[in-house]
């Protein structure tokens, strides 16, 4: 007996399972801020032809996730009335010298904290403890009105690095919030031209509704793949007891 239905059913299992997967994740970071939601694109296996005379008639055999693209479009920028909550508009982004591996990391969430150094200074750093960087990609000490315990805002917000990349979308997404660059995306390049906005943080990118939507409907598909599935093996059962 022929296992091409089996092996059809089960490659849409595989890919819905994983387009549930990418979901649930999307949902999850809806509280997130400066969490970028990602879509995955199905695409078809191979094809056969048919044995008919109309060669444009082909069968398919299966699906796959192609691809998943991240949804970089600007997401509601809400106020949160701190001093050290900055937001990074459009395709911006701020660069962290990550805590423990030094490497750099570029992430949208710009919630901020003060670091009390060895030496008396304070270093910007973010809630991972990673250091923020200047548009030179150098530690930034924050600076103080003269005189005074209270930070220099106007300063701080000019030293504060963004960077821009050539296809956002080719980004890597490595856990904590972070984005690292790739021959896809391309080098990161500081722009100072991008918008910060001092006090504000930029809200997740998930549309709850829509991913409820998505759900649903891989939900379903799942469900039909599975369901192909058993009755593939019942039918394989009852042939073979037949041969028996």
């Amino acid at each position: 007996m022929s296992k091409i239905g089996y092996h059809t059913a089960a490659s849409g299992v595989i890919s819905y399972q994983l387009g549930m997967d990418i979901t649930a994740n999307n949902i999850a970071n809806v509280n997130t801020y400066g969490f970028k939601a990602s879509r995955p694109s199905f695409a078809d296996l191979i094809y056969t032809k048919r044995n008919t005379d109309n060669e444009e008639v082909q069968f398919g055999h299966g699906a796959r996730v192609d691809k998943t693209d991240m949804m970089f479009e600007q997401s509601q920028v809400r106020d949160t009335g701190r001093e050290l909550d900055f937001a990074a508009l459009d395709e911006g982004f701020f660069a962290i010298e990550t805590a423990g591996t030094g490497d750099v990391e570029y992430t949208k969430d710009g919630a901020f904290y003060l670091s009390n150094m060895e030496d008396g200074t304070y270093m910007l750093v973010d809630s991972k403890g990673g250091f923020v960087l200047d548009y030179d990609g150098n530690r930034i000490t924050v600076p103080f009105v003269e005189d005074s315990t209270d930070i220099d805002i106007v300063a701080l917000t000019n030293m504060i690095g963004t960077y821009t990349f050539e296809n956002p979308y080719g980004l890597d997404q490595v856990g904590d919030n972070y984005f690292e660059a790739n021959l896809s995306s391309g080098e990161a390049v500081s722009d100072d031209t991008v918008t910060k906005k001092n006090g504000y943080l930029e809200a997740s990118s998930t549309n709850i509704a829509n991913e409820m939507s998505k759900v649903i409907e891989y939900q379903r598909a799942f469900q039909l793949n599975v369901t192909m599935v058993k009755t593939h093996n019942e039918l394989e059962d009852i042939v073979n007891n037949l041969r028996n």
